[in-house]
C-alpha cells in the first residue's frame, strides 16, 4: 500500500484503495455464492442418506455412478474458500485469490464425484461448475487490499465442516425368497394321499 502511495500521491491512493476495496468485495461476493451453492448441495447429499432405502440396490449392484453419499467430501473446498476470505479481509488480495482459484479446484472434483442419486436431485445453479472470476487471473501474487470485517457470510463455511455423517456401507442385499410354490402344491397333494391312505 505505501508503494501505491508513493507512486500515484494522495489522490491516487485513494482511488487506488477504492477500486482494491470494491474487487475485493466482489471476490468476497463469489466465495460467499460459492459457499451458499456448496452448502445446498450437501444438504441434498445429506437428505439422500435418509432415503437409502430407494438406491442401495444400485449401490450394492455396482451401478456405474451409483456410490455412498457423503457430505464431507465438501470440507476441502469450504475450508480453502474460509481461508480465502480471511486473507482477503485481511489485506492479502494476492493470498486470497490463489486460494480462492484453489478452492475452486476442490469443488470441481467433489462436484466429479457426486453420486447419481444426488445429482439427479440437483437443480441448474447447483450443477454449475465452480469458475474463478475473470478478473482474479489479473490479480498479482504480492497484491494488498483494505481491510475489513469478516462476513456474517463466513458461518456458511464452518456450517459445512460441521457436518459429519457419512455412510461407510450401503445395507446388504436382501437375498430373493426362493419360494418355489410348485414344490408347495406337491407336498400338499401328497399329505393329502396319506390322510385318505390312512382312513
Amino acid at each position: 500500500m505505501a508503494a501505491i502511495g508513493r507512486k500515484a500521491g494522495n489522490s491516487g491512493f485513494d482511488k487506488q484503495l477504492k477500486k482494491a476495496g470494491s474487487q475485493r468485495d466482489r471476490l468476497i461476493e463469489f466465495i460467499l455464492q460459492r459457499l451458499q451453492t456448496v452448502k445446498s448441495i450437501q444438504n441434498t447429499e445429506l437428505l439422500e442418506i435418509k432415503n437409502v432405502r430407494t438406491w442401495y440396490k444400485e449401490v450394492a449392484k455396482g451401478h456405474e455412478g451409483y456410490t455412498l453419499p457423503d457430505p464431507t467430501r465438501w470440507h476441502e473446498c469450504a475450508q480453502q474458500y474460509r481461508r480465502a476470505i480471511e486473507a482477503l479481509c485481511n489485506g492479502n488480495m494476492g493470498q486470497g485469490v490463489r486460494l480462492l482459484e484453489n478452492a475452486c479446484e476442490l469443488e470441481r472434483a467433489a462436484n466429479d464425484t457426486i453420486p447419481v442419486q444426488v445429482r439427479e436431485k440437483l437443480n441448474k445453479p447447483q450443477r454449475t461448475q465452480a469458475e474463478a472470476p475473470d478478473t482474479a487471473a489479473k490479480v498479482a501474487a504480492t497484491a494488498s487490499c483494505p481491510t475489513r470485517n469478516l462476513p456474517a457470510g463466513i458461518r456458511l463455511a464452518y456450517d459445512i465442516l460441521s457436518i459429519s455423517d457419512k455412510m461407510e456401507n450401503a445395507p446388504p442385499m436382501q437375498p430373493l425368497r426362493n419360494l418355489q410354490w410348485w414344490n408347495f402344491s406337491d407336498n400338499e397333494e401328497e399329505e393329502e394321499e396319506e390322510e385318505e391312505g390312512g382312513d
